[in-house]
């Protein structure tokens, strides 16, 4: 029997990395209301020092942070913590070490997107799991926000077939005044828009076709250009065709275009944009996403079919709005935690996962984007 507060059972996490996005899962997660489970963090690794530590705690706002054990190494962590579920959110170069060390350990896994650099590692990932009788998940938040759900339960099955789907999700993050140093420019960390970015816009391809009916959905073309003027080829304007039998779809990314790169992280990711970020084309309606369609709130939706239309025979628009209590991120959490807490061990979102990472494989392969040999080995 788990541990209550606040009349919920309390679910509690381990942090592996004081990486800037652990810092907005965290405080997003914790103390949040509206959310089932009791989320509570209760052990942390770092490679810095024990100062750094109690800094990174007190400036996330941490609850009972003097309770929370330090770690100096992630694996002494992963083999003493008591803890529940361990969020792994490093560069994803060194996603498969730790995830097959927590899983190793028995350890319930929530792990940063990408979930590997290659779908083959997740695949090995997801053997563990289930050998392990753990549960392990993706942390593509995005998939569990309201909206999305009810694009997917309510939305998608009233615009008929599907046809035609684009979706984008570019973002300024390179700009003049960025390191060459920095993480989103070193390839042994990872970098490049189609993993840190294009992720986004090819599962938002992925709920578009393969909600209802899953298609054999496969890559026709990729092509990227590297970022500009910086060193060592990252990716930059990567672009992707998916087709099936019945459908096309067009992804995008950028980590250079559109807008300014000056703004604080969450002002450029709240700008307003001239286009909508995802389209979504069926038989009876289309159905628009704004910008950013990684924190959706609402759709634009405009229905042409026969039933739908208005008495001249034009169309009929609609907009339908699904807000998103904090951030976001923390509604994944209370997906994993239940799985955990009704002891269903299994890899959430596994055939999704695996479709997406595939298709980054074979994007890569046709855009000629290269990872040192080691970043994919089993």
């Amino acid at each position: 029997m788990s541990t209550r507060l606040n009349g919920k059972p309390v679910c509690r996490w381990a942090g592996l990395s004081l990486s800037s996005i652990a810092s907005t899962f965290f405080q997003d997660l914790l103390g949040r209301e509206s959310a089932q489970y009791e989320h509570k963090l209760v052990a942390i690794s770092t490679t810095g020092s024990k100062e750094r530590a109690q800094k990174w705690l007190a400036e996330n706002k941490v609850p009972d942070a003097e309770s929370v054990v330090i770690y100096h190494s992630w694996e002494t962590m992963l083999q003493q913590g008591d803890f529940d579920i361990v969020y792994i959110s490093t560069p994803h170069p060194l996603h498969y070490e730790e995830t097959l060390a927590a899983l190793t350990h028995k350890r319930n896994v929530l792990v940063e997107k990408p979930a590997t650099m290659t779908a083959a590692q997740y695949r090995k990932c997801i053997a563990l799991a289930a050998q392990q009788q753990v549960v392990l998940m993706e942390a593509m938040w995005t998939r569990y926000l309201p909206a999305t759900r009810y694009l997917q339960e309510e939305l998608l099955p009233r615009i008929g077939s599907v046809r035609r789907v684009f979706s984008d999700f570019s973002f300024p993050i390179v700009g003049p005044d960025l390191a060459d140093e920095s993480r989103f420019l070193d390839k042994a960390a990872g970098a490049g828009s189609l993993l840190d970015q294009g992720v986004y816009a090819l599962t938002w391809a992925d709920i578009a076709l393969n909600t209802l009916n899953v298609s054999d959905t496969n890559v026709l073309h990729a092509h990227t250009h590297n970022v500009p003027q910086r060193p060592g080829e990252v990716d930059d304007i990567t672009t992707v065709v998916l087709a099936s039998t019945d459908a096309t779809a067009i992804v995008s990314t950028s980590m250079t275009l559109p807008g300014s790169s000056k703004p604080p992280f969450y002002v450029r990711l709240q700008a307003r944009k001239a286009g909508p970020a995802v389209r979504i084309e069926g038989t009876e309606a289309s159905v628009a996403i704004p910008f950013p369609s990684i924190r959706p709130e609402e759709f634009h939706v405009q229905w042409y079919g026969n039933q739908d239309v208005n008495e001249d025979g034009t169309e009929k628009d609609e907009i339908i709005r699904k807000p998103v209590d904090g951030w976001g991120i923390w509604y994944q959490a209370d997906v994993i935690a239940n799985a955990v807490f009704t002891r269903r061990p299994q890899t959430i979102g596994a055939e999704e996962s695996l479709r997406v990472l595939e298709w980054m494989d074979k994007s890569r392969e046709l855009a000629g984007i290269k990872y040192d040999a080691k970043l994919e080995q089993l």
